[in-house]
């Protein structure tokens, strides 16, 4: 019987996986079907972001499992871990911009603060509700079936990580405006994505860990599409003066902000591997 369950296990997880990797290119089709949308706004789009939560809940009704996927917020006990959450990616934001300013790696054009506090405000309230299908599908779904599979914790950031990122390959190669692309290929767009959230990935498994719960995933995850994303690519309030500064201190895709996303990962395991 324990066989066969790790047998049934084993299937379910890999019929999701091919599920989120086709969900993008379904989307695409959905799209070629229905031509005049509106760039960026699809749906298409729409069905490449809500198919990998959907897909995670009909395997999960039909095996009649619904434990570990995080639903409920657990904010008693883990509210120093909201606060984490929330503060990781503007601190790094902080110290890369910053060390970019010094060395005078950015130059900074004129926009009204207030403005800017919008855009973010309004940014973090859309990709929260976005991120819901994001997280759910990663760190409530496929984390704990990894967990529950025993695979070495190594291995869970590496296939969870390039999951999530094969997942936006159909956005990197198809659905990205052109604007976007900055000095990169659509391919080299990809490539980078695949290590950043392969580094990304140790982070959000272990604040789900450390919580039970994926809610602070969530926020964090709003967080970074919100406040880098927004400083560094939508506002236009600061651009690098050359590609070196872009590679080393941009404070979502630099070297440096890698690794100390890299530590937080490690540090945040540690203190798991600690508290276990």
């Amino acid at each position: 019987m324990v066989k066969d369950s790790k047998v049934k296990q084993r299937i379910s997880l890999m019929v999701f996986i091919v599920i989120v990797l086709l969900s993008g290119w379904c989307g695409v089709w959905v799209d070629s079907m229905l031509p005049e949308q509106p760039e960026g706004n699809s749906l298409g789009m729409l069905v490449w972001l809500v198919l990998p939560l959907l897909a995670a809940i009909l395997i999960r009704a039909y095996n009649r499992d619904w434990k570990d996927m995080g639903i409920k917020p657990n904010i008693r006990g883990n509210l120093k871990w909201y606060v984490v959450s929330f503060a990781i990616y503007p601190f790094i934001t902080i110290v890369t911009l910053g060390l970019a300013f010094l060395f005078g790696g950015i130059e900074l054009s004129t926009i009204e603060m207030s403005a800017f506090i919008t855009l973010v405000v309004v940014s973090v309230g859309g990709n929260f509700i976005k991120n819901i299908f994001e997280e759910f599908a990663w760190r409530g779904h496929l984390t704990p079936k990894l967990l529950e599979l025993k695979v070495n914790d190594w291995f869970i950031y590496l296939i969870s990580g390039l999951v999530w990122a094969l997942w936006h390959a159909v956005y990197y190669l198809v659905f990205l405006p052109e604007e976007y692309l900055g000095s990169l290929s659509r391919v080299g767009i990809l490539l980078v994505g695949c290590v950043l959230m392969v580094c990304w990935a140790m982070m959000y498994v272990e604040i789900y860990r450390l919580t039970k719960s994926v809610w602070p995933c969530v926020l964090m995850h709003a967080i970074e599409d919100a406040f880098p994303t927004v400083l560094v690519t939508t506002s236009g309030m600061l651009t690098f003066v050359n590609h070196y500064v872009d590679f080393w201190l941009n404070p979502i895709t630099g070297v440096l902000a890698t690794v100390l996303f890299l530590g937080v990962g490690l540090l945040l395991r540690s203190i798991r591997l600690q508290k276990d």
